[in-house]
């Protein structure tokens, strides 16, 4: 069974030889499972409704603790409906392949009741499985709740190579430890449910824990340099649409990413 896309195999058996550890020296990443579901509302709900569920659903996965599953809420922020159109976003992520294969087996044998209650509440026609993995771990506790994710859709240009991509990521994540930049970069490459005529080689994700975090970022990024130093570094080797921004909201956090 093929989790990655066909078309992107070979750029991702090239990754799998060479990224970053937390000192940024290379070495072999670790890809985890991640999903997400783009979900719209039923019958004039909304998300009290879609929350009043979840501490059950959270005791259900209590019960199954042993197979650890990670899960947010992703409101949409910027978008262009034209592009995006839906109200929210579910991301979900396990520790290991071989938890989330049990989860999902012990969700779909004793859970029918509880989905059926999330079903009344809102339809998810698109759900895609992506490998994830960090490039650099946001600075944030379980304790946070909320965060800010950047999310963009990215494909190397002609002519470069993951290889090349992740020596440059190892030069920015030196620049952001100089500034202590404490967020986080992740890229998902997608997989099962993904669209036929995908044109993205993978979604690079930045994280932040508040808007506060981002803002500050992004004044280093717009007025004190940060643009240039980016495109020195990173040159003309992948190129990204804009980023859409989703406000997170942590329901359950047992590690994963």
């Amino acid at each position: 069974m093929n989790i990655i896309s066909k078309s992107l195999l070979p750029l991702f058996l090239t990754f799998s030889i060479h990224l970053l550890a937390d000192d940024h020296i290379p070495q072999n990443p670790v890809f985890v499972p991640l999903e997400i579901q783009q979900c719209n509302f039923k019958d004039n709900k909304d998300m009290d409704d879609f929350m009043s569920h979840i501490d059950e659903w959270n005791n259900f996965l209590d019960k199954h603790s042993e197979h650890p599953y990670s899960g947010w809420v992703l409101s949409p922020h910027y978008r262009t409906a034209s592009d995006y159109s839906f109200d929210f976003g579910w991301l979900g992520v396990s520790d290991s392949w071989s938890n989330y294969g049990k989860i999902y087996d012990a969700w779909l044998s004793e859970a029918g009741k509880l989905g059926a209650k999330f079903d009344k509440v809102r339809s998810c026609e698109t759900q895609t499985l992506f490998a994830a993995t960090a490039i650099r771990s946001a600075q944030i506790t379980s304790e946070t709740g909320t965060g800010v994710l950047l999310v963009s859709n990215c494909q190397l240009n002609e002519g470069s190579t993951l290889m090349d991509l992740a020596e440059a990521d190892a030069k920015w994540n030196n620049y952001l430890d100089s500034i202590d930049n404490k967020g986080g970069i992740y890229r998902w490459f997608p997989g099962l449910g993904a669209a036929s005529n995908i044109d993205y080689s993978f979604k690079n994700v930045l994280v932040s824990s508040s808007m506060s975090e981002w803002g500050e970022g992004s004044d280093t990024f717009v007025n004190g340099g940060g643009l240039q130093t980016q495109t020195a570094i990173y040159g003309n080797i992948v190129s990204c649409d804009s980023a859409r921004m989703y406000q997170s909201q942590n329901v359950r956090y047992v590690g994963g990413l």
